[in-house]
Protein backbone atom coordinates (compact mmCIF):
# COMPACT_ATOMS: atom_id res chain seq x y z
CA UNK A 1 0.00 0.00 0.00
CA UNK A 2 1.23 3.55 -0.52
CA UNK A 3 0.35 6.39 1.78
CA UNK A 4 0.71 10.34 0.90
CA UNK A 5 2.84 12.67 2.70
CA UNK A 6 2.31 16.02 3.89
CA UNK A 7 4.85 17.63 1.47
CA UNK A 8 2.96 15.52 -1.34
CA UNK A 9 5.35 12.70 -2.09
CA UNK A 10 3.84 8.83 -2.24
CA UNK A 11 5.64 6.74 0.38
CA UNK A 12 6.46 2.91 -0.01
CA UNK A 13 6.71 3.01 -3.76
CA UNK A 14 9.51 1.27 -5.49
CA UNK A 15 8.77 2.73 -9.53
CA UNK A 16 10.79 1.73 -12.51
CA UNK A 17 11.15 3.91 -16.24
CA UNK A 18 11.63 2.46 -19.45
CA UNK A 19 12.49 4.38 -22.58
CA UNK A 20 13.63 3.00 -25.79
CA UNK A 21 15.62 6.15 -26.11
CA UNK A 22 16.74 9.16 -23.26
CA UNK A 23 15.75 12.56 -24.13
CA UNK A 24 16.56 15.81 -21.71
CA UNK A 25 12.73 15.86 -20.59
CA UNK A 26 12.92 12.08 -19.46
CA UNK A 27 15.75 12.29 -17.36
CA UNK A 28 13.79 15.80 -15.67
CA UNK A 29 10.71 13.47 -15.30
CA UNK A 30 12.36 10.49 -13.83
CA UNK A 31 13.94 13.34 -10.94
CA UNK A 32 10.49 14.65 -10.63
CA UNK A 33 9.11 11.25 -10.46
CA UNK A 34 11.79 10.00 -7.54
CA UNK A 35 11.03 13.42 -5.36
CA UNK A 36 7.25 12.38 -5.78
CA UNK A 37 7.61 8.39 -4.42
CA UNK A 38 10.67 7.23 -3.62
CA UNK A 39 13.74 4.92 -5.27
CA UNK A 40 13.16 4.99 -9.80
CA UNK A 41 15.34 2.84 -11.80
CA UNK A 42 15.26 4.23 -15.33
CA UNK A 43 16.22 1.58 -17.95
CA UNK A 44 16.86 2.30 -21.90
CA UNK A 45 18.90 1.45 -24.96
CA UNK A 46 20.94 4.74 -25.23
CA UNK A 47 19.99 8.11 -26.94
CA UNK A 48 18.81 9.49 -29.95
CA UNK A 49 20.52 12.66 -31.24
CA UNK A 50 22.91 14.66 -30.03
CA UNK A 51 23.00 14.57 -26.60
CA UNK A 52 25.57 14.55 -24.00
CA UNK A 53 25.17 10.50 -23.62
CA UNK A 54 27.95 9.82 -21.56
CA UNK A 55 26.60 12.11 -19.09
CA UNK A 56 23.05 10.41 -19.22
CA UNK A 57 25.10 6.99 -19.00
CA UNK A 58 25.51 7.90 -15.83
CA UNK A 59 21.60 7.67 -14.87
CA UNK A 60 20.25 4.61 -16.69
CA UNK A 61 20.40 1.18 -17.06
CA UNK A 62 21.33 0.27 -20.67
CA UNK A 63 19.06 -2.59 -21.92
CA UNK A 64 20.96 -3.19 -24.95
CA UNK A 65 21.79 -6.11 -26.85
CA UNK A 66 24.81 -6.95 -25.02
CA UNK A 67 22.76 -6.37 -21.54
CA UNK A 68 19.92 -7.34 -22.58
CA UNK A 69 19.26 -10.35 -20.28
CA UNK A 70 20.90 -9.50 -17.48
CA UNK A 71 19.29 -6.06 -17.24
CA UNK A 72 15.61 -8.01 -17.64
CA UNK A 73 17.25 -10.18 -14.54
CA UNK A 74 18.09 -7.06 -12.11
CA UNK A 75 14.49 -5.50 -12.90
CA UNK A 76 12.87 -8.62 -11.96
CA UNK A 77 14.63 -8.79 -9.42
CA UNK A 78 13.81 -5.30 -8.34
CA UNK A 79 10.30 -5.86 -8.33
CA UNK A 80 9.11 -2.47 -8.48
CA UNK A 81 5.33 -1.28 -7.32
CA UNK A 82 4.48 0.31 -10.76
CA UNK A 83 6.68 0.90 -14.08
CA UNK A 84 6.02 3.39 -16.57
CA UNK A 85 6.55 2.78 -20.30
CA UNK A 86 7.30 5.11 -22.49
CA UNK A 87 7.32 3.72 -26.47
CA UNK A 88 4.91 1.36 -25.83
CA UNK A 89 5.35 -0.78 -28.80
CA UNK A 90 9.11 -1.68 -28.70
CA UNK A 91 9.66 -5.29 -28.53
CA UNK A 92 12.17 -4.33 -25.18
CA UNK A 93 8.93 -2.58 -23.69
CA UNK A 94 6.65 -5.32 -24.47
CA UNK A 95 9.29 -7.98 -23.17
CA UNK A 96 9.05 -5.52 -19.58
CA UNK A 97 4.98 -5.69 -19.47
CA UNK A 98 5.30 -9.36 -20.19
CA UNK A 99 7.75 -10.07 -17.38
CA UNK A 100 5.74 -6.94 -14.96
CA UNK A 101 2.30 -9.05 -15.02
CA UNK A 102 4.94 -11.97 -14.12
CA UNK A 103 6.04 -10.48 -10.79
CA UNK A 104 2.78 -8.56 -9.74
CA UNK A 105 4.27 -5.24 -10.98
CA UNK A 106 1.46 -2.31 -12.22
CA UNK A 107 1.85 -1.28 -15.71
CA UNK A 108 1.40 2.73 -16.76
CA UNK A 109 1.35 2.35 -20.58
CA UNK A 110 2.43 6.05 -22.34
CA UNK A 111 1.23 5.67 -25.91
CA UNK A 112 2.82 8.16 -28.38
CA UNK A 113 1.68 6.56 -32.09
CA UNK A 114 -0.82 7.89 -33.76
CA UNK A 115 -1.45 6.08 -37.06
CA UNK A 116 -0.78 2.57 -37.73
CA UNK A 117 2.20 1.59 -40.22
CA UNK A 118 2.10 0.38 -43.43
CA UNK A 119 4.43 -1.79 -45.66
CA UNK A 120 4.63 -2.80 -49.01
CA UNK A 121 6.51 -5.84 -48.08
CA UNK A 122 3.45 -8.69 -47.62
CA UNK A 123 6.14 -10.67 -45.46
CA UNK A 124 6.71 -7.36 -43.17
CA UNK A 125 2.59 -6.56 -43.49
CA UNK A 126 2.08 -10.03 -42.22
CA UNK A 127 4.46 -9.66 -39.16
CA UNK A 128 3.17 -6.40 -38.37
CA UNK A 129 -0.23 -7.92 -38.71
CA UNK A 130 1.04 -10.60 -35.41
CA UNK A 131 2.81 -7.87 -33.44
CA UNK A 132 -0.56 -5.59 -33.51
CA UNK A 133 -2.69 -8.20 -31.83
CA UNK A 134 -0.26 -8.64 -28.92
CA UNK A 135 0.20 -4.76 -28.96
CA UNK A 136 -3.33 -4.43 -28.78
CA UNK A 137 -3.69 -7.49 -26.14
CA UNK A 138 -0.75 -5.47 -24.49
CA UNK A 139 -2.62 -1.88 -24.27
CA UNK A 140 -6.06 -3.75 -23.55
CA UNK A 141 -4.64 -4.76 -20.30
CA UNK A 142 -2.20 -2.61 -18.82
CA UNK A 143 -3.37 -0.70 -15.63
CA UNK A 144 -3.26 2.54 -16.91
CA UNK A 145 -3.31 4.00 -20.25
CA UNK A 146 -2.08 7.27 -21.04
CA UNK A 147 -2.29 8.83 -24.49
CA UNK A 148 -0.17 11.20 -25.52
CA UNK A 149 -2.22 13.29 -28.34
CA UNK A 150 -5.28 13.31 -29.29
CA UNK A 151 -4.31 11.49 -32.57
CA UNK A 152 -2.86 9.09 -30.10
CA UNK A 153 -6.77 8.28 -28.02
CA UNK A 154 -8.05 8.09 -31.67
CA UNK A 155 -5.17 5.13 -32.48
CA UNK A 156 -6.24 2.85 -28.83
CA UNK A 157 -9.31 3.52 -29.73
CA UNK A 158 -9.39 1.85 -33.08
CA UNK A 159 -6.93 -1.25 -31.47
CA UNK A 160 -10.30 -2.09 -29.27
CA UNK A 161 -9.27 -0.04 -26.25
CA UNK A 162 -12.16 1.76 -24.73
CA UNK A 163 -12.52 5.03 -24.24
CA UNK A 164 -13.00 5.43 -20.36
CA UNK A 165 -9.76 3.07 -19.73
CA UNK A 166 -7.68 6.40 -21.73
CA UNK A 167 -6.03 9.25 -20.16
CA UNK A 168 -4.80 11.98 -22.38
CA UNK A 169 -1.67 13.64 -20.55
CA UNK A 170 0.93 15.25 -22.97
CA UNK A 171 4.69 14.44 -21.19
CA UNK A 172 5.75 18.28 -20.15
CA UNK A 173 9.92 19.34 -19.47
CA UNK A 174 11.66 21.56 -17.21
CA UNK A 175 10.49 24.67 -16.70
CA UNK A 176 13.58 26.23 -14.82
CA UNK A 177 16.12 24.69 -17.14
CA UNK A 178 13.54 26.32 -20.12
CA UNK A 179 12.14 29.67 -19.12
CA UNK A 180 12.03 33.11 -20.68
CA UNK A 181 15.38 35.37 -20.78
CA UNK A 182 17.41 37.78 -22.15
CA UNK A 183 18.81 37.04 -25.92
CA UNK A 184 22.60 36.04 -25.14
CA UNK A 185 25.11 38.38 -27.15
CA UNK A 186 27.79 35.69 -26.94
CA UNK A 187 25.46 32.90 -28.08
CA UNK A 188 24.48 35.21 -31.04
CA UNK A 189 28.42 36.10 -31.88
CA UNK A 190 29.19 32.40 -31.86
CA UNK A 191 26.26 31.66 -34.73
CA UNK A 192 27.55 34.90 -36.64
CA UNK A 193 24.67 37.12 -35.09
CA UNK A 194 25.37 40.89 -34.76
CA UNK A 195 23.44 42.87 -32.45
CA UNK A 196 21.82 44.12 -35.42
CA UNK A 197 20.77 41.00 -36.28
CA UNK A 198 18.62 40.31 -32.93
CA UNK A 199 16.97 43.55 -33.33
CA UNK A 200 14.54 41.59 -36.44
CA UNK A 201 12.47 38.93 -35.92
CA UNK A 202 14.55 35.99 -34.77
CA UNK A 203 12.50 32.72 -36.34
CA UNK A 204 13.99 29.43 -34.56
CA UNK A 205 14.44 25.74 -35.81
CA UNK A 206 14.79 22.99 -33.63
CA UNK A 207 15.72 19.63 -34.13
CA UNK A 208 17.14 17.52 -37.21
CA UNK A 209 16.52 19.51 -40.56
CA UNK A 210 14.65 16.78 -41.71
CA UNK A 211 11.65 15.87 -44.30
CA UNK A 212 9.84 14.07 -41.03
CA UNK A 213 10.08 17.26 -38.92
CA UNK A 214 8.38 19.04 -42.00
CA UNK A 215 12.07 20.70 -42.85
CA UNK A 216 11.08 20.35 -47.04
CA UNK A 217 8.02 23.07 -46.26
CA UNK A 218 9.93 25.25 -44.02
CA UNK A 219 13.18 25.23 -46.56
CA UNK A 220 10.46 26.58 -49.23
CA UNK A 221 8.93 28.72 -47.28
CA UNK A 222 12.34 30.43 -46.65
CA UNK A 223 13.34 30.42 -49.88
CA UNK A 224 10.54 31.98 -51.16
CA UNK A 225 9.47 34.65 -47.64
CA UNK A 226 8.44 37.69 -49.57
CA UNK A 227 9.88 40.05 -46.30
CA UNK A 228 13.54 38.84 -46.77
CA UNK A 229 14.76 42.09 -44.65
CA UNK A 230 12.60 41.67 -41.80
CA UNK A 231 12.95 38.52 -40.48
CA UNK A 232 16.52 36.25 -39.65
CA UNK A 233 16.07 32.10 -39.76
CA UNK A 234 18.02 30.28 -37.50
CA UNK A 235 18.16 26.25 -38.65
CA UNK A 236 20.22 23.78 -37.87
CA UNK A 237 23.16 22.84 -40.37
CA UNK A 238 22.21 19.14 -40.11
CA UNK A 239 19.46 16.55 -41.87
CA UNK A 240 19.12 15.62 -45.47
CA UNK A 241 16.39 18.41 -46.05
CA UNK A 242 19.64 20.97 -45.35
CA UNK A 243 22.21 19.11 -47.57
CA UNK A 244 19.05 19.53 -50.39
CA UNK A 245 19.25 23.74 -49.75
CA UNK A 246 22.83 23.97 -48.51
CA UNK A 247 23.94 25.92 -51.19
CA UNK A 248 20.97 28.14 -51.45
CA UNK A 249 20.70 29.05 -47.69
CA UNK A 250 24.13 30.07 -48.22
CA UNK A 251 23.48 32.62 -50.47
CA UNK A 252 20.88 34.31 -48.37
CA UNK A 253 22.16 36.85 -46.14
CA UNK A 254 19.19 36.39 -43.69
CA UNK A 255 19.37 32.59 -43.01
CA UNK A 256 22.03 31.60 -40.14
CA UNK A 257 23.23 27.97 -38.98
CA UNK A 258 23.98 26.11 -36.33
CA UNK A 259 26.19 23.38 -35.88
CA UNK A 260 24.73 20.72 -33.01
CA UNK A 261 25.04 22.39 -29.47
CA UNK A 262 25.81 21.56 -26.02
CA UNK A 263 22.91 20.23 -23.82
CA UNK A 264 23.30 23.57 -21.56
CA UNK A 265 23.51 25.82 -24.36
CA UNK A 266 20.08 25.03 -25.48
CA UNK A 267 18.25 27.24 -22.99
CA UNK A 268 19.65 30.18 -24.61
CA UNK A 269 19.37 29.40 -28.26
CA UNK A 270 15.67 29.12 -27.69
CA UNK A 271 15.90 32.99 -26.07
CA UNK A 272 17.52 33.90 -29.04
CA UNK A 273 14.50 33.68 -30.86
CA UNK A 274 10.94 35.45 -31.34
CA UNK A 275 9.23 32.89 -33.20
CA UNK A 276 9.86 28.93 -32.98
CA UNK A 277 8.46 26.81 -35.98
CA UNK A 278 7.49 23.32 -35.56
CA UNK A 279 6.48 22.68 -39.31
CA UNK A 280 6.13 18.34 -38.51
CA UNK A 281 5.20 16.39 -41.77
CA UNK A 282 1.67 14.67 -42.05
CA UNK A 283 2.34 11.72 -42.82
CA UNK A 284 0.36 8.10 -44.34
CA UNK A 285 2.32 5.22 -43.90
CA UNK A 286 2.91 5.91 -40.15
CA UNK A 287 2.83 7.89 -36.97
CA UNK A 288 3.23 11.59 -37.56
CA UNK A 289 5.37 13.18 -35.01
CA UNK A 290 4.19 12.54 -31.72
CA UNK A 291 5.08 15.06 -29.17
CA UNK A 292 8.08 17.29 -30.30
CA UNK A 293 10.34 18.35 -27.21
CA UNK A 294 10.97 21.36 -28.90
CA UNK A 295 7.33 22.94 -28.96
CA UNK A 296 7.45 22.09 -25.18
CA UNK A 297 11.06 23.32 -24.68
CA UNK A 298 9.61 26.27 -26.92
CA UNK A 299 6.70 27.46 -24.78
CA UNK A 300 8.20 27.08 -21.62
CA UNK A 301 11.13 29.14 -22.69
CA UNK A 302 7.93 32.12 -23.42
CA UNK A 303 7.92 32.20 -27.30
CA UNK A 304 5.60 32.39 -29.83
CA UNK A 305 5.16 29.03 -31.56
CA UNK A 306 3.79 27.86 -34.65
CA UNK A 307 3.07 24.27 -35.03
CA UNK A 308 1.40 21.96 -37.70
CA UNK A 309 -2.13 20.25 -36.88
CA UNK A 310 -0.38 16.57 -36.67
CA UNK A 311 0.22 14.40 -34.25
CA UNK A 312 1.02 15.28 -30.45
CA UNK A 313 0.90 18.95 -31.58
CA UNK A 314 -2.38 20.14 -30.83
CA UNK A 315 -2.67 18.73 -27.33
CA UNK A 316 1.00 20.07 -26.93
CA UNK A 317 0.34 23.77 -27.85
CA UNK A 318 -4.08 24.23 -27.17
CA UNK A 319 -4.64 27.89 -27.43
CA UNK A 320 -1.23 29.07 -27.04
CA UNK A 321 0.25 29.31 -30.42
CA UNK A 322 -0.82 29.21 -34.31
CA UNK A 323 -1.73 26.28 -35.79
CA UNK A 324 -1.24 25.87 -39.37
CA UNK A 325 -2.41 23.21 -41.84
CA UNK A 326 0.26 20.37 -42.71
CA UNK A 327 3.03 20.07 -45.40
CA UNK A 328 2.25 23.54 -46.68
CA UNK A 329 5.06 26.34 -47.40
CA UNK A 330 2.47 29.16 -47.81
CA UNK A 331 0.60 28.24 -44.31
CA UNK A 332 4.48 27.89 -43.08
CA UNK A 333 4.89 31.98 -44.65
CA UNK A 334 1.90 33.50 -43.54
CA UNK A 335 2.03 32.58 -40.02
CA UNK A 336 5.84 33.92 -39.75
CA UNK A 337 4.74 37.22 -41.56
CA UNK A 338 1.92 37.93 -39.47
CA UNK A 339 3.64 37.14 -36.12
CA UNK A 340 6.25 39.42 -37.81
CA UNK A 341 4.17 42.00 -38.35
CA UNK A 342 1.96 42.18 -34.53
CA UNK A 343 4.75 42.44 -31.70
CA UNK A 344 2.11 42.48 -29.40
CA UNK A 345 0.69 39.29 -30.52
CA UNK A 346 4.09 37.71 -30.44
CA UNK A 347 4.37 38.77 -27.17
CA UNK A 348 0.69 37.87 -26.06
CA UNK A 349 1.35 34.17 -27.23
CA UNK A 350 4.47 34.12 -25.61
CA UNK A 351 3.11 34.58 -22.27
CA UNK A 352 0.23 32.41 -22.86
CA UNK A 353 2.81 29.64 -23.75
CA UNK A 354 4.83 29.98 -20.78
CA UNK A 355 1.86 29.83 -18.38
CA UNK A 356 0.56 26.79 -20.19
CA UNK A 357 3.89 25.15 -19.57
CA UNK A 358 4.10 26.04 -16.08
CA UNK A 359 0.62 24.66 -15.47
CA UNK A 360 0.36 21.54 -17.89
CA UNK A 361 3.58 21.25 -19.80
CA UNK A 362 5.24 21.00 -16.35
CA UNK A 363 7.60 17.64 -15.99
CA UNK A 364 6.93 17.80 -11.66
CA UNK A 365 3.22 17.97 -13.12
CA UNK A 366 3.52 14.92 -15.22
CA UNK A 367 5.03 13.12 -13.00
CA UNK A 368 2.57 13.91 -9.83
CA UNK A 369 -0.47 12.87 -12.59
CA UNK A 370 0.77 9.85 -13.67
CA UNK A 371 1.24 8.66 -9.90
CA UNK A 372 -2.25 10.01 -9.21
CA UNK A 373 -3.52 7.71 -12.47
CA UNK A 374 -1.57 4.69 -11.03
CA UNK A 375 -3.04 5.07 -7.52
CA UNK A 376 -6.43 5.06 -8.86
CA UNK A 377 -6.04 2.61 -10.87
Amino acid sequence: MSATLPNGKTSSVKAAVYAPYVYRWMLDFVRALSELSGEVRFYSCGIFGNYPWKQYEQRVRLVNKQRFFSAVINYARYRPDVVVLLGSETLTSLAIFTVSKIIGTSTVLIVEENRERTYSSALLSSLAFFKRLFVAATHRSADVLVAESQSSEDYLLRMGCTIERIHLVPHGTNINDFRPGPKSIQLAALLGLSEDDLLATVVLFVGEFSEYKGAEFLAQAIIHFPDLDEVIFLIPSQGSVFLKYELQFNLMENVYTYSPLDDECMPYLYNLSDIVVVPSELREKGSSDRSPNSLIEAMASGKAVVGTTIGGIPAIMDRAGVLIRPNDPTAIAEAISALNADKELRETLGARARERAVTVLNNRVYARNILELWKRA
